[in-house]
């Protein structure tokens, strides 16, 4: 088995999109990002499965057609699509020792990404973030937090108090935190999983998240990963 197994989230048209802090680049296309993280990925580390979200269109009708380790499911709605994501893993019995990598659909990644992601692993922590949030520096608005700073071989790791809900652990982790990665999502009042309050709560519980710096992944919005051309990428 391998140590990687990466759960990616898409669908058709996700209201998310329409969000009013949503603005993407004028390079943004989800076929081109697809193709980088396959392009990407090394598949001596990772498998890779599919959750796609069928309430705004069937998947036959998309880039993913071909694809193969396919989970169907039908919300509609972000907190819905992870909260199932989330037992999907948990369902196929992985050893406690397998990391889980939750991603989204609009990310972007850089070669190497699953060797640092093993690396993080090697540090105390219990939760890994690729991408290195922009709003968490101080020209950003963010004066006051403070990072604890970790190394693993070849890069340097921050502690951050929360991420989006595309991350990494291991499914003992998961496990063991099960209840609050459902709440903040089942729980949520407009239909967008709580991610922010959840790793604070989890935080709280001890639980330790770091991100990689520079980043290894970006979400693709106004708050890129800095120091690096992610438009080359596609």
């Amino acid at each position: 088995m391998k140590p990687i197994q990466v759960f990616m989230r898409h669908c058709y048209y996700s209201p998310n999109s329409a969000l009013p802090n949503r603005h993407r680049p004028e390079w943004f296309d989800k076929v081109k990002l697809f193709e980088n993280f396959k392009k990407t990925i090394n598949p001596e580390l990772a498998d890779y499965t599919i959750v796609y979200d069928k309430k705004f269109g069937p998947i036959e009708d998309t880039f993913l057609k071909d694809e193969e380790n396919v989970e169907i499911i039908e919300f509609g709605y972000e907190a819905g699509s992870f909260s199932r994501t989330v037992d999907i893993a948990l369902e196929k019995g992985f050893s406690d020792d397998t990391i889980i990598y939750f991603l989204e659909d609009d990310y972007l990644h850089q070669e190497g990404w699953c060797e640092v992601l093993l690396e993080g692993f090697s540090l105390p922590t219990h939760y890994i973030s690729l991408y290195d949030h922009l709003d968490k520096y101080i020209d950003q608005g963010y004066d006051n937090l403070v990072s604890k700073i970790l190394v693993s071989d070849t890069c340097h790791w921050r502690t951050a108090p929360s991420t989006c809900n595309t991350y990494a652990a291991r499914v003992d982790t998961l496990k063991a935190d099960y209840q609050a990665h459902k709440h903040f999502s089942d729980a949520s009042p407009d239909g967008v999983s709580m991610d922010h309050a959840k790793f604070v709560h989890l935080g709280n519980q001890g639980r330790r998240l770091i991100t990689s710096i520079p980043g290894y992944a970006t979400h693709v919005d106004h708050l890129q990963s800095p120091t690096i051309d992610w438009e080359k990428y596609v």
